[in-house]
């Protein structure tokens, strides 16, 4: 029978251990806050960003909102995230994506404190993925995939994992963190030639390419295990994910759903991020200049 993994009980799962640490903050007087940044009024961003503030809210963590103009000068932005970023009464910062153009990109994640970045944007952190280190802030996403498999106990030691997608923010530091973990990575995208064959060969999918229905049975050995991190709308404005699901589910092991799978997850993974960059920054030596 195929277990449907459930996102939500993750996330109540992680939820647990967030509001002991919270308690345990506040009886050494320390009231963790996350700065949320947004420019402009896209839909995706400002969809995200309620998603994201309801969750820090259940878990009474104090937020702070910052919102600017699409029309704001890169200057303008640029001086007052560097206010945000040096704000000792914040403990860390979600930079809600995309900026508009103009918007230097690169230079305002090079602003950014490492330890406040609890998205894992920032190359220290990114760095911190690639070297493997204990204390490191992870893109969130690719940390919610992990706490996915650990809450399901998918071994991942020797296991051939097939990562379609090779982003920036998923596909690439993922795969660094199941080769952490001792899996065996390949690491595909839409053009890599033979995807079926490459899929198929794999004892877990995980599938981060934003396409809809690009993973079908055809791609998919018996018992395998599917991630799905796909968030797409179809012509009926629903939410579906990179997996054809009613066709997958009976040949997989395990299957993530879309929605409820790993989207359930993200938030909560940044409520814990916070509270570990809470943490770390009670060490002054693993502050960076800026």
């Amino acid at each position: 029978m195929t277990t449907i993994m459930d996102g939500k009980a993750v996330a109540a799962h992680l939820s647990e251990g967030i509001r002991d640490a919270v308690e345990e903050s506040r009886k050494h007087g320390i009231r963790p806050k996350v700065a949320f940044v947004r420019v402009g009024e896209l839909s995706d961003a400002i969809s995200y960003e309620r998603a994201a503030m309801k969750r820090f809210e259940k878990l009474s963590i104090d937020t702070e909102q910052f919102h600017f103009p699409a029309d704001v000068s890169n200057r303008a932005f640029l001086t007052k995230f560097r206010e945000i970023n040096e704000d000792y009464a914040i403990n860390g910062i979600l930079l809600l994506q995309p900026l508009p153009e103009h918007i230097d990109m690169k230079r305002v994640v090079e602003l950014m404190n490492p330890i406040k970045d609890i998205d894992g944007m920032t190359p220290f952190n990114l760095g911190q993925v690639l070297t493997d280190e204990s204390n490191r802030l992870e893109p969130c996403t690719p940390a919610g995939v992990m706490e996915m498999l650990d809450f399901y106990d998918i071994n991942l030691e020797g296991k051939h994992v097939t990562v379609v997608g090779a982003s920036a923010v998923v596909g690439k530091p993922l795969s660094l963190m199941l080769m952490n973990r001792n899996a065996t990575v390949t690491t595909c995208n839409v053009y890599t030639d033979d995807l079926i064959g490459r899929c198929r060969a794999a004892d877990i999918i995980i599938s981060a390419a934003g396409v809809i229905n690009l993973i079908g049975p055809e791609h998919v050995k018996e018992g395998a295990v599917v991630v799905d991190v796909g968030i797409n709308f179809n012509d009926a404005g629903r939410m579906v994910g990179d997996v054809d699901f009613d066709a997958v589910k009976d040949k997989a092991s395990h299957i993530t759903p879309v929605p409820g799978g790993i989207g359930a997850i993200t938030t909560t993974v940044l409520v814990y991020h916070l509270m570990l960059a809470t943490d770390y920054q009670k060490e002054p030596v693993l502050f960076l200049e800026r």
